[in-house]
């Protein structure tokens, strides 16, 4: 096999192949390099320290050489453009044709996209098993909830109470609905989440959920006073889920403030890359 051949398949790896003398500066370093951002011949001479900016990589090469023996470890890199790189370093002591040691030789291997990936999986495995959980806990609560909710209606009718007693009655069953309405949050959390998106008016959207909610904050006697930006644009949303969203929001609101006090609901258009749509409350 000629020189020609193996300079090929050294430059062919998708791996970063490397080798420094013992003052730490590139004696070789395969075309892999272009990835990030460099040209190898630029970097021939050039200290491995200076060139890769990273904090643990001199003192690793250190250890290297001072021990004579090979070692694996992970690290982060930053490259010439200044993304930074999870890699795996797999380094050996370099020798020379008597057996001394001339430098430090070694593989690097980008596992940034494989450690996302691994990330990724590992968050829906343990989505998947909430998911799980909580559909098991919807359903134990949801058949004696429903009996709860049954008897009360029957109790209401039969007893037909009057005054403080039937405020009492509604107070029970609207409890029963919140717990309903927790229930159902509970099984849409388990399922996959499927995005409707349309073209909507936020404000529009706020005041559909004030309206829906409209018997709660006036039986506390508490004012809402909105105010909408008028250079918002219509957002890409899901309608249904930004309801229930809206809903929870003012709700939690409703419930945390002392009877004849005042929301405020106020929305903001952000036009500064990127470009949001805030709700305050």
């Amino acid at each position: 096999m000629t020189e020609s051949f193996y300079k090929k398949l050294l430059d062919n790896v998708s791996d970063l192949i490397w080798a420094i003398n013992m003052e730490g500066r590139f004696m070789y370093i395969n075309d892999n390099i272009k990835e990030w951002g460099y040209d190898k011949d630029e970097l021939i001479g050039k200290p491995f320290v200076d060139i890769l900016n990273t904090r643990r990589i001199g003192k690793r090469e250190s250890e290297i050489s001072m021990l004579g023996m090979s070692q694996t470890f992970e690290m982060e890199i930053i490259d010439k453009r200044g993304k930074t790189h999870k890699v795996i370093v797999k380094s050996s002591p370099l020798q020379g044709d008597k057996g001394d040691i001339i430098g430090v030789m070694g593989i690097i291997r980008d596992v940034t996209e494989m450690q996302l990936l691994e990330q990724k999986l590992k968050n829906e495995e343990r989505m998947a098993s909430l998911g799980l959980l909580a559909t098991g806990i919807a359903h134990e609560i949801r058949n004696p909830l429903s009996s709860v909710k049954m008897n009360l209606a029957i109790l209401k009718q039969r007893l037909k109470p009057e005054g403080v007693d039937i405020e009492h009655f509604e107070i029970a069953q609207e409890e029963v609905a919140n717990l309903e309405y927790i229930v159902t949050e509970l099984l849409d959390y388990a399922k996959p989440i499927k995005l409707d998106l349309v073209r909507l008016d936020l404000a529009k959207a706020i005041e559909d959920a004030l309206t829906t909610i409209k018997g709660d904050y006036q039986r506390k006697k508490i004012s809402i006073h909105t105010s909408f930006d008028s250079e918002a644009p219509m957002a890409l949303i899901d309608e249904v889920k930004m309801h229930q969203v809206l809903l929870n929001i003012l709700l939690n609101a409703v419930q945390a403030s002392d009877s004849g006090s005042r929301i405020e609901v106020i929305t903001q258009f952000i036009n500064t890359p990127p470009e949001k749509l805030r709700i305050i409350v």
